[in-house]
């Protein structure tokens, strides 16, 4: 039997948190620009170290190889031009499969570089490392044994981190995966689904191009990704309850992955729930009615109603089971709202609140 009513209470953040909820929304958290000093060597030949790692870098032909163990540190926002690959016409980056994670600004502002290919074991600690790359890039995404990082008794693992970039279908890019399994998973991770996501294998039509010999059935996506799309699809996962029906108001919601800070504050509130996944949840005016049953709008975002309105959010089928207890913890406007289930429908969560505008995660017992 799922739990009846209980009262929905708040709990005031610590100011550390206060931060991150403005952050919530990409996924991504606040961050210092600026890194501990990295000095690197330059033996010649193309080579680069990076002293007191055994991270080593070869450039060559305008590809970059990363070898070693361990990750690729922050870069100083002030200081990237220490960075061997800065000002370097660079159009290829392959990492190898023991780099751990790639920090903060390590790619940044390289407008010719467009094929990366790394591993699923390797965190993505920011968005920043890859932006203000070349439009349209394509990443090579290969099998590797996917590493976790627990945050409190929340998983959290390196190819969550990818999907992180991946949901933002950031700068139009391409995602090719091993096997279809594996980008059916990877596109399906999120709501809307990820773009523009292939497999190695995979034979596309293309449309007829005079101007090429190369026949159509040798021509794989990431050789001509600007004629193929897909993905993108928005599932609707969340609804008003027809208890509280308000036509003044339209609600969306989608699946996302969500930063390091963000989940640090869903594991101090947890208890003994297990985590599930995340939403964002958003509210916005109806345009085409003049009703008024708002307080706060951000932006044509609705932040808080004048009543506490109930909304029903689907369950992913995945953590379906009758019998089994969820609630929501709600990050919004420097608190934490915590929603235990008001239905007795094991396939949704129905909860009650003023300001729904938020990031949700999803936990159960």
């Amino acid at each position: 039997m799922k739990k009846g009513f209980k009262q929905i209470f708040k709990r005031i953040l610590a100011t550390a948190f206060v931060l991150v909820i403005t952050m919530t929304f990409t996924g991504y958290e606040p961050f210092d620009v600026h890194a501990k000093e990295l000095v690197w060597s330059h033996p010649g030949n193309g080579w680069h170290y990076l002293e007191g790692t055994d991270i080593s870098v070869k450039m060559e032909n305008k590809e970059i190889y990363i070898y070693g163990t361990g990750e690729i540190p922050d870069c100083d926002f002030w200081k990237l031009y220490e960075r061997p690959w800065a000002n370097t016409d660079a159009e290829r980056v392959y990492i190898a499969e023991t780099i751990t994670s790639i920090g903060k600004y390590a790619f940044y502002d390289m407008p010719k570089l467009r094929y990366i290919n790394m591993y699923t074991s390797t965190f993505i600690k920011d968005a920043t490392c890859f932006d203000k790359i070349c439009y349209k890039p394509v990443y090579r995404l290969h099998d590797g044994a996917v590493n976790t990082e627990m945050i409190g008794t929340i998983p959290y693992t390196s190819f969550d981190s990818i999907k992180a970039m991946a949901q933002t279908n950031y700068n139009g890019a391409s995602w090719i995966m091993d096997s279809p399994a594996k980008a059916r998973e990877f596109q399906n991770s999120t709501n809307p689904t990820v773009p523009n996501v292939y497999y190695a294998g995979e034979k596309v039509k293309r449309l007829p191009n005079e101007e090429t010999d190369i026949p159509p059935e040798k021509d794989v996506p990431w050789e001509n990704i600007e004629t193929y799309s897909n993905g993108g699809i928005a599932t609707p996962i969340c609804r008003l309850s027809a208890e509280t029906l308000d036509a003044s108001l339209i609600v969306s919601a989608q699946k996302r992955f969500q930063g390091r800070a963000c989940l640090e504050a869903y594991a101090a509130f947890i208890e003994d729930y297990t985590f599930a996944a995340t939403f964002n949840v958003a509210v916005n005016k109806n345009a085409r009615v003049v009703t008024r049953t708002y307080d706060i709008v951000v932006e044509n975002q609705v932040i808080q109603t004048q009543n506490e309105l109930k909304y029903v959010l689907t369950i992913p089928q995945e953590f379906q089971l009758p019998g089994r207890s969820f609630r929501l913890l709600g990050i919004g406007n420097g608190v934490v709202n915590i929603f235990d289930d008001l239905d007795s429908d094991d396939n949704t969560i129905t909860f009650a609140t003023n300001t729904p505008t938020a990031a949700y995660a999803l936990v159960y017992k």
